[in-house]
C-alpha cells in the first residue's frame, strides 16, 4: 500500500473541483479500490509521496505562492517524491528535481520526463448519455469517420481566435498568471480546413456536423442536452473520430472516442499522450500529421482485417475503463516505479 501525505486543511467542500484527482477518490467519494491500494500518513517520514492537495495554478493564483514554495521545500529536505497538479489547458511546470507534475497537456518536444500526462476523466458516455450497449461496428469498404464541433474557416473566425488569445496573454501578463505560454493555434480553423480535405475525398465516408461554438459554451440547457446527445450518437455510429487538440495541446474527444470503443484519427501537435512508456497507442489510434492524414487514414483502414478492426474497438474500450480512469491512472503509473523516494 502506498503512503500519502498531504495537507488535509485544503481537502474542503470549496476546493472539491480543485483538488489533486487521486484524492478525490480517497477524500470526497472514496472507493474501495482507491482505498485498497493508497493510504493517508499523518507524519511525513511515514509517506512514500508528498501530494500537494489542489490545482498549483489556481493556488498561486490566489496569491499563496509562498506557501507552495514552503510546502514543496519542506518536503524536498524530506527527501520524498512531490505530486503536484496543473490544472487548464495550458499547465505549468515546476522546477525542482523532486517534483512530478501532473496535466492534460503540453508539447512533447518541450516536457521533460517529470511531467506526466493525465487523460481526461470520463464517465462512459454509454451509461450515462447514451442509455445504450457499446456495439462493434463492422468494417466497411470505406472508412467511415465522424466529427461534431466547433469548425469554421472564415477569416472572421480567425480573427475572433487571435483577438483571444492576445487577450487571454495581456492578461496574463497583467496578473503574472503562473500558466505557461502557448503559442497561437487556430483550431477551429484548422479543424475547418481538414475536415473539408476529408470530406473531397471519394476514398473516405464522412460524417460531420459543423458547429459554430463549442458545445460547454451552449447555455440553452434544453438544446444543450440534445446537443450532447448528438455528439455521442456521432461517435457511435463512426468507426474513426477525427480528433485534433483546441486550447491546450491535447484533446478531449480523443478519450471520448476511446472509452465509446471507437478509433481516434489524432492530428499530432507534439502531443504526449498518458503512460507512453507502458501503452503502444499505435495499437489504439492513428496518429498522423496535417499533410499524411487522409493518406494515413485510407491505408490503415486498407491493411486491417475485420477482425483486427473489432479487436482494436474492444481493446480501446478496455484501456479507457481499466487503465485510464482516475483511479487505475494512478495505480499503472506507480506500478511502472515512477516514484523517486
Amino acid at each position: 500500500m502506498l503512503k500519502i501525505y498531504t495537507d488535509h486543511k485544503f481537502l474542503t467542500a470549496e476546493n472539491r473541483t480543485k483538488v489533486f484527482p487521486l484524492l478525490f477518490d480517497l477524500v470526497y467519494l472514496p472507493n474501495e479500490q482507491a482505498l485498497s491500494f493508497f493510504s493517508f500518513a499523518e507524519i511525513i517520514s511515514d509517506a512514500d509521496i508528498a501530494i500537494f492537495p489542489v490545482d498549483i495554478i489556481s493556488f498561486i493564483k490566489k496569491n499563496k505562492g509562498d506557501y507552495l514554495s514552503n510546502w514543496i521545500n519542506e518536503m524536498s529536505q524530506c527527501n520524498i517524491s512531490i505530486w503536484v497538479y496543473a490544472s487548464g489547458d495550458f499547465g505549468l511546470s515546476l522546477k525542482n528535481p523532486n517534483i512530478r507534475t501532473f496535466r492534460f497537456g503540453g508539447f512533447k518536444s518541450k516536457m521533460d520526463d517529470s511531467n506526466n500526462v493525465m487523460p481526461s476523466f470520463i464517465e462512459d458516455p454509454y451509461s450515462k448519455i447514451l442509455k445504450d450497449d457499446f456495439y462493434l461496428i463492422t468494417k466497411k469498404v470505406k472508412p467511415t469517420i465522424g466529427f461534431v464541433g466547433n469548425a469554421n474557416g472564415s477569416l472572421l473566425k480567425i480573427c475572433k481566435e487571435f483577438g483571444l488569445f492576445i487577450k487571454r496573454n495581456l492578461l496574463n501578463f497583467w496578473n503574472k498568471s503562473p500558466e505557461e505560454y502557448c503559442p497561437f493555434y487556430p483550431s477551429s480553423y484548422k479543424r475547418h480546413k481538414l475536415l473539408q480535405k476529408i470530406e473531397r475525398d471519394y476514398r473516405i465516408e464522412s460524417n460531420f456536423i459543423f458547429r459554430k461554438k463549442y458545445r460547454a459554451k451552449n447555455k440553452n440547457a434544453g438544446n444543450k442536452e440534445k446537443t450532447t446527445l448528438e455528439f455521442f450518437k456521432n461517435i457511435q455510429d463512426n468507426l474513426y473520430v477525427f480528433c485534433l487538440r483546441g486550447n491546450g495541446n491535447f484533446s478531449v474527444r480523443f478519450y471520448e472516442a476511446l472509452i465509446m470503443g471507437r478509433i481516434p484519427v489524432l492530428v499530432d501537435t507534439d502531443v504526449r499522450l498518458p503512460l507512453s512508456d507502458q501503452i503502444n497507442w499505435t495499437k489504439h489510434c492513428i496518429i498522423v500529421s496535417e499533410d499524411s492524414i487522409i493518406k494515413d487514414l485510407h491505408d490503415f483502414h486498407s491493411s486491417k482485417t475485420d477482425f483486427e478492426l473489432k479487436e482494436m474497438q474492444i481493446a480501446n474500450r478496455k484501456l479507457m475503463l481499466e487503465k485510464l480512469n482516475r483511479i487505475d491512472y494512478f495505480i499503472q503509473f506507480t506500478k511502472a516505479k515512477l516514484i523517486k523516494k
